[in-house]
């Protein structure tokens, strides 16, 4: 499947909703994201797993996340910078308020 097929919202809403909360852990692991060797990869996938852990916790179900997260991965591992875009992008999200 193509990347266009997929929506990466899903995981820009958690890691909004846990910045709304003031758990900005994973925001600041995919923030620190400057290549894709693997010390940086694992920041990424840790990040991801806690936004998972995070959602699971709480009881919520988010439609798509499961292939978003996937997403999210394999576009890191090509452009390790797009872990500070999402981080950014969650960010903002939480401070708008939307």
């Amino acid at each position: 499947m193509g990347e266009r097929e997929f929506n990466i919202e899903p995981v820009v809403d958690v890691l909004a909703e846990m910045a709304r909360e003031k758990v900005y852990g994973p925001l600041d692991l995919l923030s620190r994201v400057e290549d894709n060797d693997e010390f940086y990869m694992r920041l990424a996938r840790e990040a991801l797993y806690a936004a998972l852990r995070y959602t699971s916790t709480s009881g919520k179900r988010v439609s798509g996340l499961e292939e978003a997260v996937e997403l999210a991965l394999r576009v890191m591992e090509r452009r390790p910078h797009f872990a500070k875009e999402l981080a950014l992008k969650a960010l903002a999200k939480a401070l708008s308020g939307k």
